[in-house]
């Protein structure tokens, strides 16, 4: 070999190893969910939306030319175990961003004691109650919390109208003791009585109780037309079942933390055969098309349940936002959320083909606006959303179905109601 064919090939390994270094770095996005505890069976398939949107945002070109990793840690549906999981992400792995967590109450425990005052940004896919916009308009955020699911004040006005449709005047109220079921059953409550129901009961339960008997046997009395039961799988089949053996009404309105297949299962179908249920729902766009069929290929057939493709574009958002600021630091990503979101912008859609599009936009210093699989996605100042509620059932075979929906302008004319 001449000495020029050396120097030629100690070029070419150079400038190989510089590209092998540069593909090498990666990106970490943190993430808390309920892989196991009462909300595991729901979380488990929530975090496999998050998952898709990292090989997406891998497959597109990386974040930041570098490769993308997700960190997802299990919380077991606890707050003290969330703040853990958390801490570990922020404090040893230092991450600027966290997809998660999915109870209310274990996002509510990382965001006062973790995110907000390590000025890390959590963004949530699942946590509904109203507690977080309270939080956000006192100022004890930081604007750091996002959400890509709506308020439970959407869903209790919701619910209620499920239940006046179906002509229900008498529900008894059974909740879990956490900000969600707080949350929502006061919500409902609210919405409920104002356009007309009573609410016979209000009944809160703490959870990994061996039996609900006095709870179900408080609830019982009076007779109503139906029973709201607010929890998630694990202690609200406890529940479900406890009543059931009691001899309440097998009229049942359920919310999105029991739209599970495995709980309907696990009560029993022949149980379920007249249930009313609401959850956040998507809004029809090209992306909820893509990421079904992205999902389909990497998971198999999307499950009938809420929140998998709220965590797709959560995760979706975090990597954008970097891109956007060409930073992995909390603030920029916090300051550049709603800039990836930009009504003004040109419209990016789920997807490899889309995300990678986003990147020669964010290259060129243009504005974007990524429109989810769960909809637009525009956050309000407090890192709200407005999405409609989809309405679910138990059909004649025992599968958890959509059937209908409740719109945003439907919610909008029932709050302005109730305000009158």
């Amino acid at each position: 070999m001449t000495r020029e064919s050396l120097w030629i090939g100690a070029l070419a390994s150079s400038l190989l190893a510089c590209g092998t270094a540069s593909a090498a770095c990666t990106t970490t996005i943190g993430s808390v969910m309920s892989l196991t505890g009462s909300l595991g069976v729901l979380g488990q398939q929530i975090a496999k939306g998050a998952q898709l949107a990292v090989a997406d945002l891998d497959a597109a070109g990386g974040v930041n030319h570098c490769t993308p990793e997700l960190s997802l840690l299990d919380d077991q549906t606890s707050a003290s175990v969330g703040v853990d999981a958390a801490k570990k992400l922020v404090d040893v792995q230092h991450v600027p961003a966290i997809v998660g967590a999915l109870s209310s109450g274990v996002s509510a425990a990382i965001l006062t004691s973790v995110t907000t005052p390590g000025k890390v940004v959590l963004i949530s896919p699942a946590s509904t109650s109203p507690t977080f916009t309270e939080l956000a308009k006192a100022g004890k955020t930081g604007g750091y919390w996002f959400r890509t699911t709506p308020s439970d004040a959407l869903q209790g006005v919701a619910m209620a109208k499920v239940a006046l449709d179906a002509g229900y005047r008498k529900v008894a109220v059974v909740y879990l003791n956490n900000a969600y079921g707080q949350g929502l059953s006061a919500e409902f409550a609210h919405a409920f009585t104002t356009l007309g129901g009573t609410v016979t009961q209000n009944v809160v339960y703490n959870p990994s109780q061996p039996s609900y008997r006095s709870e179900v046997d408080k609830a019982l009395k009076p007779a109503a037309d139906a029973l709201l039961l607010i929890g998630y799988p694990g202690d609200g089949t406890t529940i479900a079942r406890e009543w059931i053996s009691a001899g309440g009404t097998q009229k049942f309105l359920l919310p999105d933390g029991l739209e599970s297949q495995d709980f309907v299962n696990d009560v029993g179908a022949q149980y379920m055969k007249n249930v009313r249920g609401t959850a956040p729902g998507s809004v029809t766009t090209p992306s909820l098309d893509t990421f079904r069929q992205e999902y389909r290929k990497k998971f198999g057939e999307l499950p009938t349940q809420a929140y998998i493709p709220n965590a797709y574009d959560g995760t979706v958002l975090v990597g954008l936002a970097m891109d956007y600021a060409g930073s992995a630091d909390g603030t920029a990503i916090r300051d550049s959320l709603r800039k990836v979101t930009d009504p003004r912008g040109e419209k990016i859609y789920a997807g490899v083909a889309e995300l990678k599009k986003a990147e020669r936009l964010i290259a060129q210093k243009k504005s974007i606006q990524y429109i989810g699989a769960s909809g637009p996605l525009q956050f309000d100042k407090y890192g709200d959303i407005n999405s409609p509620m989809v309405v679910w059932s138990v059909d004649g075979t025992g599968k958890v179905k959509h059937t209908s929906m409740v719109t945003v302008d439907e919610i909008a004319k029932l709050r302005a109601k109730m305000a009158l």
